[in-house]
Protein backbone atom coordinates (compact mmCIF):
# COMPACT_ATOMS: atom_id res chain seq x y z
CA UNK A 1 0.00 0.00 0.00
CA UNK A 2 2.86 1.94 1.07
CA UNK A 3 4.12 1.40 -2.44
CA UNK A 4 1.12 2.62 -4.46
CA UNK A 5 0.60 5.68 -2.73
CA UNK A 6 4.50 6.54 -3.29
CA UNK A 7 3.42 5.18 -7.48
CA UNK A 8 0.93 8.04 -7.05
CA UNK A 9 2.53 10.76 -5.90
CA UNK A 10 5.48 10.31 -8.38
CA UNK A 11 3.09 9.92 -11.37
CA UNK A 12 0.37 12.60 -10.47
CA UNK A 13 2.64 15.41 -8.52
CA UNK A 14 6.11 14.76 -9.88
CA UNK A 15 4.92 13.83 -13.80
CA UNK A 16 6.49 10.92 -13.90
CA UNK A 17 5.90 8.48 -16.95
CA UNK A 18 6.05 4.85 -14.63
CA UNK A 19 8.46 3.19 -12.41
CA UNK A 20 11.34 0.96 -12.27
CA UNK A 21 11.96 -1.67 -9.64
CA UNK A 22 14.54 -3.87 -8.73
CA UNK A 23 13.56 -7.50 -9.23
CA UNK A 24 13.14 -8.46 -5.41
CA UNK A 25 12.87 -6.50 -1.96
CA UNK A 26 15.12 -7.07 0.73
CA UNK A 27 13.41 -7.44 4.78
CA UNK A 28 13.99 -8.37 7.77
CA UNK A 29 16.82 -7.61 10.52
CA UNK A 30 19.59 -8.60 8.05
CA UNK A 31 18.11 -8.23 4.70
CA UNK A 32 17.82 -11.78 3.92
CA UNK A 33 14.27 -12.05 3.41
CA UNK A 34 13.37 -11.64 -0.04
CA UNK A 35 9.85 -10.38 -1.15
CA UNK A 36 8.81 -11.51 -4.68
CA UNK A 37 6.03 -9.07 -6.44
CA UNK A 38 4.59 -12.52 -7.85
CA UNK A 39 3.21 -12.71 -4.29
CA UNK A 40 -0.80 -11.89 -3.47
CA UNK A 41 0.57 -9.17 -0.77
CA UNK A 42 1.47 -7.45 -3.82
CA UNK A 43 -1.40 -6.96 -5.47
CA UNK A 44 -2.65 -3.74 -3.59
CA UNK A 45 0.86 -2.16 -5.49
CA UNK A 46 -0.52 -3.83 -9.07
CA UNK A 47 -4.09 -2.57 -8.52
CA UNK A 48 -3.23 1.44 -8.28
CA UNK A 49 -0.53 0.81 -11.22
CA UNK A 50 -2.82 -0.73 -13.40
CA UNK A 51 -5.57 2.31 -12.24
CA UNK A 52 -2.32 5.08 -13.23
CA UNK A 53 -1.95 2.97 -16.43
CA UNK A 54 1.72 3.38 -16.32
CA UNK A 55 4.54 0.47 -16.46
CA UNK A 56 6.46 -0.56 -14.39
CA UNK A 57 10.20 -1.56 -15.15
CA UNK A 58 11.90 -4.84 -13.59
CA UNK A 59 15.66 -4.39 -13.48
CA UNK A 60 17.85 -6.77 -12.26
CA UNK A 61 19.74 -6.63 -9.17
CA UNK A 62 23.20 -8.10 -7.89
CA UNK A 63 22.92 -11.43 -5.97
CA UNK A 64 23.15 -10.52 -1.81
CA UNK A 65 23.21 -12.27 1.27
CA UNK A 66 22.22 -16.45 0.87
CA UNK A 67 21.84 -15.83 -3.02
CA UNK A 68 25.71 -14.66 -3.44
CA UNK A 69 26.79 -17.42 -0.86
CA UNK A 70 24.54 -20.52 -2.39
CA UNK A 71 25.33 -19.54 -6.21
CA UNK A 72 27.84 -17.30 -6.88
CA UNK A 73 30.56 -16.70 -4.09
CA UNK A 74 32.13 -19.62 -6.57
CA UNK A 75 31.50 -18.12 -9.61
CA UNK A 76 32.30 -14.51 -9.25
CA UNK A 77 32.14 -13.37 -13.32
CA UNK A 78 29.23 -14.84 -13.47
CA UNK A 79 27.36 -11.84 -11.55
CA UNK A 80 26.02 -9.14 -13.32
CA UNK A 81 25.51 -9.25 -17.41
CA UNK A 82 26.84 -12.86 -18.21
CA UNK A 83 24.52 -14.31 -16.13
CA UNK A 84 23.23 -13.43 -12.53
CA UNK A 85 20.90 -10.30 -14.07
CA UNK A 86 19.09 -12.46 -16.67
CA UNK A 87 18.39 -15.29 -13.93
CA UNK A 88 16.81 -12.95 -11.04
CA UNK A 89 14.59 -11.43 -13.73
CA UNK A 90 13.51 -13.82 -15.54
CA UNK A 91 12.52 -15.77 -12.68
CA UNK A 92 10.75 -13.47 -10.86
CA UNK A 93 8.86 -12.28 -14.15
CA UNK A 94 7.88 -16.44 -14.78
CA UNK A 95 6.60 -15.72 -11.32
CA UNK A 96 4.37 -13.67 -12.08
CA UNK A 97 3.24 -15.32 -15.10
CA UNK A 98 2.86 -18.54 -13.39
CA UNK A 99 1.08 -17.35 -10.51
CA UNK A 100 -1.33 -15.52 -12.02
CA UNK A 101 -0.67 -11.94 -11.62
CA UNK A 102 -1.40 -11.09 -15.19
CA UNK A 103 -4.72 -12.62 -15.00
CA UNK A 104 -5.56 -10.56 -11.77
CA UNK A 105 -4.32 -7.53 -13.42
CA UNK A 106 -4.94 -7.93 -17.65
CA UNK A 107 -4.02 -4.63 -18.04
CA UNK A 108 -0.77 -4.84 -15.87
CA UNK A 109 2.27 -3.46 -18.30
CA UNK A 110 5.45 -4.88 -17.44
CA UNK A 111 8.97 -3.68 -19.43
CA UNK A 112 12.35 -6.22 -19.02
CA UNK A 113 15.33 -5.54 -20.85
CA UNK A 114 18.07 -7.60 -22.60
CA UNK A 115 15.75 -8.82 -25.23
CA UNK A 116 13.56 -10.76 -22.62
CA UNK A 117 16.17 -12.03 -20.11
CA UNK A 118 16.61 -15.41 -22.41
CA UNK A 119 12.96 -16.17 -22.26
CA UNK A 120 11.65 -15.52 -25.63
CA UNK A 121 14.99 -18.00 -26.62
CA UNK A 122 12.60 -20.95 -24.18
CA UNK A 123 8.91 -19.89 -25.30
CA UNK A 124 8.15 -23.32 -26.98
CA UNK A 125 9.76 -25.19 -23.97
CA UNK A 126 7.60 -23.28 -21.38
CA UNK A 127 4.46 -23.17 -23.28
CA UNK A 128 4.51 -27.05 -23.72
CA UNK A 129 5.50 -28.01 -20.14
CA UNK A 130 3.11 -25.18 -18.72
CA UNK A 131 0.05 -25.97 -21.46
CA UNK A 132 0.66 -30.04 -21.35
CA UNK A 133 2.18 -30.98 -18.01
CA UNK A 134 2.05 -28.41 -14.98
CA UNK A 135 -1.59 -27.06 -15.89
CA UNK A 136 -2.53 -30.28 -15.72
CA UNK A 137 -1.21 -31.33 -12.58
CA UNK A 138 -2.52 -28.45 -11.47
CA UNK A 139 -5.79 -28.99 -12.25
CA UNK A 140 -5.62 -32.37 -10.56
CA UNK A 141 -4.57 -30.51 -7.23
CA UNK A 142 -7.65 -28.50 -7.36
CA UNK A 143 -5.03 -25.59 -7.59
CA UNK A 144 -5.95 -23.90 -10.89
CA UNK A 145 -6.68 -20.78 -9.12
CA UNK A 146 -2.98 -20.74 -8.39
CA UNK A 147 -2.02 -21.54 -12.42
CA UNK A 148 -1.92 -19.12 -14.82
CA UNK A 149 -4.75 -19.54 -17.82
CA UNK A 150 -3.01 -18.15 -20.46
CA UNK A 151 0.45 -19.08 -22.72
CA UNK A 152 3.48 -17.33 -22.07
CA UNK A 153 3.12 -16.05 -25.65
CA UNK A 154 -0.41 -14.26 -25.03
CA UNK A 155 1.46 -12.74 -22.01
CA UNK A 156 4.54 -11.39 -23.60
CA UNK A 157 2.29 -10.03 -26.66
CA UNK A 158 -0.27 -8.41 -23.91
CA UNK A 159 1.21 -7.47 -20.68
CA UNK A 160 5.25 -7.76 -21.41
CA UNK A 161 7.35 -5.16 -23.22
CA UNK A 162 11.55 -6.09 -24.08
CA UNK A 163 14.17 -3.80 -24.28
CA UNK A 164 17.13 -3.98 -26.44
CA UNK A 165 19.29 -2.86 -23.73
CA UNK A 166 22.88 -4.34 -23.91
CA UNK A 167 21.97 -6.19 -26.40
CA UNK A 168 23.15 -5.21 -29.68
CA UNK A 169 22.91 -8.84 -31.69
CA UNK A 170 20.46 -8.05 -34.89
CA UNK A 171 20.19 -11.96 -35.09
CA UNK A 172 18.79 -12.05 -31.30
CA UNK A 173 16.47 -8.92 -32.65
CA UNK A 174 14.70 -10.76 -35.47
CA UNK A 175 13.88 -13.88 -33.32
CA UNK A 176 12.38 -11.92 -30.88
CA UNK A 177 10.68 -9.58 -33.10
CA UNK A 178 9.25 -12.83 -35.22
CA UNK A 179 7.99 -14.17 -31.50
CA UNK A 180 6.48 -11.09 -30.33
CA UNK A 181 5.90 -8.51 -32.78
CA UNK A 182 7.83 -5.08 -33.12
CA UNK A 183 4.93 -3.18 -31.21
CA UNK A 184 6.33 -5.03 -28.29
CA UNK A 185 10.38 -3.88 -28.81
CA UNK A 186 11.82 -1.17 -27.06
CA UNK A 187 15.11 0.52 -28.50
CA UNK A 188 17.81 1.10 -25.36
CA UNK A 189 21.19 1.36 -24.28
CA UNK A 190 21.69 -0.27 -20.98
CA UNK A 191 24.10 2.66 -20.31
CA UNK A 192 26.79 2.36 -17.66
CA UNK A 193 26.90 -0.99 -18.50
CA UNK A 194 27.42 -0.10 -21.96
CA UNK A 195 28.52 3.06 -24.19
CA UNK A 196 25.97 4.94 -26.10
CA UNK A 197 29.10 4.80 -28.66
CA UNK A 198 28.35 1.05 -29.10
CA UNK A 199 24.91 0.63 -29.34
CA UNK A 200 25.26 3.36 -32.27
CA UNK A 201 27.91 1.78 -34.04
CA UNK A 202 24.70 -1.31 -34.02
CA UNK A 203 21.53 0.44 -34.08
CA UNK A 204 23.20 3.30 -36.82
CA UNK A 205 25.66 1.86 -38.13
CA UNK A 206 24.31 -1.21 -39.26
CA UNK A 207 20.79 0.31 -39.82
CA UNK A 208 20.09 -1.35 -42.98
CA UNK A 209 20.85 -4.31 -41.71
CA UNK A 210 18.41 -4.19 -38.27
CA UNK A 211 15.65 -2.69 -40.97
CA UNK A 212 15.62 -5.87 -42.95
CA UNK A 213 16.15 -8.01 -39.72
CA UNK A 214 12.65 -6.17 -38.13
CA UNK A 215 10.49 -6.12 -41.02
CA UNK A 216 11.74 -2.53 -42.49
CA UNK A 217 11.84 0.81 -41.78
CA UNK A 218 8.30 1.20 -40.32
CA UNK A 219 9.36 -1.62 -37.47
CA UNK A 220 12.32 0.28 -36.82
CA UNK A 221 11.01 3.50 -36.05
CA UNK A 222 8.53 1.61 -33.71
CA UNK A 223 11.34 -0.36 -32.19
CA UNK A 224 13.14 3.12 -32.19
CA UNK A 225 10.96 5.25 -30.68
CA UNK A 226 7.70 4.94 -31.44
CA UNK A 227 6.78 1.97 -29.30
CA UNK A 228 8.26 3.81 -26.19
CA UNK A 229 6.26 7.31 -27.19
CA UNK A 230 2.82 5.57 -27.03
CA UNK A 231 3.87 3.23 -23.80
CA UNK A 232 5.14 6.13 -21.77
CA UNK A 233 2.70 8.49 -23.24
CA UNK A 234 5.83 11.10 -23.74
CA UNK A 235 4.61 14.24 -25.40
CA UNK A 236 6.91 16.55 -28.06
CA UNK A 237 10.91 16.40 -27.73
CA UNK A 238 13.58 17.10 -28.93
CA UNK A 239 13.27 14.84 -32.53
CA UNK A 240 10.24 13.21 -31.24
CA UNK A 241 8.87 13.45 -35.01
CA UNK A 242 12.27 13.26 -37.00
CA UNK A 243 11.99 11.80 -40.24
CA UNK A 244 13.10 8.30 -40.42
CA UNK A 245 14.11 6.17 -44.03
Amino acid sequence: AQAGRELTRCVKELGMHGALLCDFQHAGPNGETYKFYDQREYDVFWKVVCELDVPVYIHPAAPADVMFDKLYAERKYLIGPPLSFANGVNLHLMGMISNGVFDRFPNLKIIVGHLGEHLPLDFWRINHWFEDVKKPIAKDEGNEDNMCKKTIYDYFKQNIWVTTSGHFSTHTLKYVVDEIGADRVLFSVDYPYETIENCSAWWDGKAEEVKEAVGGVENYRKIGRDNAKKLLKLGSFHDSEAPVS
